[in-house]
């Protein structure tokens, strides 16, 4: 039978000064405590409880006795460690999605805000890139509210059968049903039913006027937002509906319902509808860490 491999020490964070010897895995870190307990409540506790009583630790103080430290990988404890001592690989400069979600993980494990405020950095600066179902398990487990409303705002135009049931709580899909219903009711409203048209001064036949601006929004906005095969945004259709032949609508009118339109006053409720449930949800849903509140009281 062959035996174990000896726990090898890690190349970067094993410190001949350190004061605590850590194993995650197969990999031996000795670290500063004082470092560990000032970027995580969870090793102020662990690393702080026997020094404050002034008794010798029988663990972490040699590569024989070490800390075992469980339910973390050991690039995830490098990770940690990296934000702890402000020290980052080539390789991790460029953080990939699993390695923000692996940091975010250590994060809630060991109670870091500097941690957690790092991973929250670089999943802004990707998440246009993520899945919106994605990102809102992910904030989900983790507990981040703005990320959950950006991730809720992207869901909105998605069609249900393609997203992931998995990743989606209970919540979150009957809200998302609720919401898409409401929107797809004022959709049909708004591309059936057009802006009062305001007429120029110069406008010579307000009534031949009025009636081509219906017809003229009907063929040019509504089918585009009710197309049954690609339905456009509003944004979209807007642009297509500029181009369009206006019949009979005085110019003076028209330039001034396309200034009207442009500043999508139209679908201003579909705005607020979108981001006042995604706050509610937010708000039901998650809570967020409070790590400043919760060590200032410690400290008290």
């Amino acid at each position: 039978m062959t035996a174990a491999p000896s726990p090898q020490h890690h190349p970067m964070f094993y410190y001949p000064d350190g004061t605590h010897v850590l194993r995650v895995e197969n990999t031996l870190f000795k670290v500063h405590g004082s470092i560990l307990s000032d970027k995580s409540m969870t090793f102020r506790d662990m690393l702080g409880t026997n020094s404050d009583a002034g008794l010798v630790p029988v663990d972490g103080k040699s590569d024989e006795q070490p800390i075992i430290i469980s339910e973390v990988t050991a690039e995830g404890f490098e990770l940690f460690l990296s934000v702890c001592y402000n020290k980052w690989r080539p390789d991790t400069a460029k953080m990939q999605d699993e390695t923000i979600f692996q940091l975010l993980e250590v994060s809630w494990k060991y109670q870091s805000k500097a941690a957690r405020d790092y991973a929250l950095d670089q999943l802004e600066n990707r998440r246009q890139a993520i899945h919106p179902a994605k990102l809102i398990s992910i904030s989900l487990k983790y507990h981040i509210k703005e990320t959950f409303q950006y991730a809720f705002s992207r869901l909105i135009p998605l069609l249900l059968n393609d997203l992931d049931c998995n990743l989606l709580t209970h919540p979150v899909w009957n809200t998302l049903a609720m919401v898409k219903e409401k929107l797809d009711i004022h959709r049909r409203i708004v591309a059936c039913e057009p802006p009062s048209m305001i007429h120029s001064k110069r406008c010579q036949d307000r009534k031949s006027c009025t009636n081509d601006w219906r017809q003229v929004w009907w063929n040019g906005m509504g089918r585009s937002l009710l197309d049954g095969r690609n339905p456009l945004s509003y944004a979209d259709a807007m642009q297509q509906f500029q181009q369009v032949d206006y019949g009979r609508v005085c110019p003076d009118c028209w330039r001034h319902m396309l200034d009207f339109c442009k500043s999508e006053k139209a679908f201003v409720h579909e705005r607020i509808l979108i981001e006042a449930t995604s706050q509610d949800l937010a708000g039901r849903l998650i809570k967020e860490p409070l790590f400043d509140d919760v060590l200032y009281s410690v400290d008290m």
